[in-house]
């Protein structure tokens, strides 16, 4: 089923994406964001704290306040998933999952990061149910239980870190031959967590939740089995842009190869956001991004239908 052409389709629905369809519906740009979830990773946030003029506010909160926002200036928001991106005359067009297909004059990707998974059975299954990407989020759920931690480095202690504080016993599971000595095994260990290193996990396990976790020692070659309430698996995000090969320019890292303009390589697509290739990954940064994005979209209107460019926001489209 085919929309409406509307001047700009913002994809994706993180502070980016959400800031980029305020200031794109602001200028009177005819604006849809497409995504899957409101708020993206905002959303594993239950504080924000350096996020200016704005109080301690929980990631739902500031992400429904920039939505509410993009909407009083004409946005319109479809909760939906964009399969395929593809150039056309005089535009482009997004086929959804839902079947929906949107062409626009100009789009923003702001489709953010994703975590990586274990990829073993269960985990998919007990999402939600036990299973978490978001120890800062979901600790308090846990308070007291044993859980286990997969993965290594600073987020794997962080992780372990927020746990402990609320009375959990932690097991952190990771791939790597157990380094006693190690600076950060020695962190972990002071936490009063406990490491299971040169393992392999294979299988998450429970009923209606979680009940152990399975794992398979590299070196015996021994498959054990560890009783715990929750799994949090912290091995950090990917981008999720591998449709996107071929149709603008990627980095090593999968990340959006963008310009201080926040144009991608290809002409009337921009990019803002965790997915783009700037070190910073931060909520003011998405969002001072997604503003960007917005006003060199309105700029490229402007400049393909020959008008001159703005330089300055508070001009509408009009004007």
């Amino acid at each position: 089923m085919e929309q409406d052409v509307y001047d700009v389709l913002v994809i994706g629905g993180g502070v980016a994406g959400l800031t980029a369809a305020l200031y794109a519906s602001r200028q009177g740009l005819k604006t849809m964001v497409v995504t899957i979830d409101v708020g993206g990773q905002l959303l594993t946030a239950p504080v924000i704290e350096n996020f200016p003029a704005a109080s301690p506010i929980s990631g739902f909160e500031l992400a429904n306040s920039v939505l509410e926002q993009a909407k009083s200036f004409g946005a319109e928001v479809s909760n939906d998933e964009v399969l395929e991106l593809r150039e056309e005359k005089n535009g482009f067009r997004a086929r959804t999952r839902g079947g929906m297909e949107y062409r626009a004059r100009a789009v923003i990707l702001a489709i953010g990061k994703k975590p990586r998974k274990l990829g073993v059975p269960g985990e998919d299954k007990f999402a939600g149910k036990g299973v978490s990407y978001c120890a800062v989020c979901d600790a308090p759920l846990y308070r007291g239980k044993r859980v286990a931690v997969m993965g290594w480095g600073e987020q794997a202690y962080e992780a372990a870190s927020i746990l402990r504080n609320y009375g959990n016993e932690v097991f952190v599971l990771y791939s790597g031959k157990s380094s006693p000595g190690s600076d950060l095994a020695k962190r972990i260990e002071d936490l009063g967590a406990k490491i299971i290193g040169g393992v392999r996990v294979e299988e998450i396990k429970g009923e209606l939740t979680v009940k152990s976790v399975v794992f398979r020692d590299l070196e015996s070659g021994e498959r054990k089995e560890l009783q715990v309430d929750g799994v949090f698996v912290e091995l950090g995000y990917t981008a999720d842009t591998g449709w996107l090969k071929g149709f603008v320019k990627l980095n090593e890292r999968g990340e959006i190869v963008v310009d201080e303009l926040c144009r991608t390589s290809r002409e009337g697509v921009f990019a803002a956001g965790d997915v783009v290739d700037f070190p910073y990954k931060q909520a003011v940064i998405a969002a001072a991004q997604g503003a960007i994005a917005a006003l060199s979209a309105c700029n490229y209107l402007r400049r393909i239908a020959g008008r001159p460019e703005i330089r300055a926001d508070w001009r509408k489209l009009g004007e």
